[in-house]
């Protein structure tokens, strides 16, 4: 049974409203009668019908995510505060992220100002890399899941789909069974030939996220792009007011092999500060270990030019009279 604005949890949370709802989950705004603060608390609310094994299993799968997120301390993150089950439901009570989705800020405003997207990409940039430092995969980062507070910090929130990762072993489990949202959602999460699912995944996925935000649309899906690659249509494309450089950070963040993509969230945050840089209508573009040895190679030549026009110079100044 749905919970009502006035029931009670665990003597201390009282429900004031429903918030959202999804197929497996709830979640409620809801009152700390004992500290007097707003608080947000998700429900798990299986699909009926399920066998006793299946609801045993989401049980241990909700429990997972929530010793997974109490162990996350991070700006940009949002604080567990408990976890209980009550009669055949559980729950996790979260703090209460004030503020609007960027899904609905982009709604209401269409593509955003790049100024602004830039400064929430360094921010949830910093919560990936802390993420993934501690071993957690989102694998599930868009706009409905990002929320913007008052002051213009934003909060990376629901990590329903959670995964545990260790580099030395990618095949690690999943904790919260669930492909994403597709346009969104990274091709190796649908299993298109790409390997397991690892921190690169949620690079897809900001920069899918970063896509709409700045275009006011969200990009093609995976499956799409894949079908049919001229199709799909670079940022700049939607929305010229968009540097050249912004474009090419987002649209490699964006690429379908797994392998070309950023190898981690400090290195998409270090292409986003250069892409920031008096120089940003550059296109943004990795440079190869054969680039780069072009580049000394080039140096040292006009180095060497350099040198030898000031030696002829000057032996030209001694033998005139």
């Amino acid at each position: 049974m749905s919970l009502v604005k006035g029931d009670i949890l665990q003597n201390r949370y009282r429900i004031t409203s429903l918030l959202a709802q999804g197929g497996m989950a709830a979640v409620y705004r809801g009152w700390h009668t004992t500290l007097n603060v707003s608080i947000a608390i998700k429900e798990m609310r299986p699909q009926p019908g399920l066998d006793a094994q299946m609801l045993a299993q989401l049980r241990q799968q909700f429990r997972q995510e929530a010793a997974i997120l109490a162990r996350l301390e991070h700006p940009n993150l949002v604080d567990v505060l408990d976890f209980f089950e009550d009669g055949d439901n559980s729950y996790l009570v979260m703090d209460m992220v004030s503020g609007e989705s960027l899904a609905d800020r982009v709604e209401s405003e269409g593509a955003l100002p790049e100024r602004e997207v830039w400064k929430w990409a360094k921010q949830l940039l910093r919560a990936l890399e802390y993420c993934h430092s501690q071993g957690v995969i989102h694998r599930d980062v868009k706009p409905s899941n990002i929320i913007i507070r008052p002051d213009g910090e934003v909060v990376l929130v629901d990590f329903g789909l959670v995964k545990l990762w260790d580099p030395d072993d990618p095949n690690t489990k999943v904790v919260m069974q669930g492909m994403g949202t597709p346009e969104y959602a990274a091709p190796e999460q649908y299993g298109m030939g790409q390997g397991y699912t690892d921190p690169r995944s949620d690079i897809y996925s900001l920069g899918a996220t970063l896509y709409h935000a700045l275009t006011g649309e969200p990009p093609m899906t995976a499956t799409d792009r894949t079908a049919d690659v001229k199709a799909f249509k670079s940022v700049r494309e939607l929305n010229p007011a968009v540097g050249a450089r912004m474009d090419g950070v987002i649209m490699h963040a964006l690429e379908l092999r797994i392998a070309d993509r950023f190898d981690s969230a400090a290195e998409m945050k270090a292409a986003f500060n250069e892409a920031k840089s008096p120089y940003r209508r550059r296109q943004y573009r990795p440079a190869s270990r054969s680039t780069k040895w072009i580049r000394l190679t080039v140096g040292i030549i006009l180095g060497a030019l350099a040198f030898l026009l000031l030696v002829v110079g000057l032996a030209m100044a001694i033998a005139q009279p």
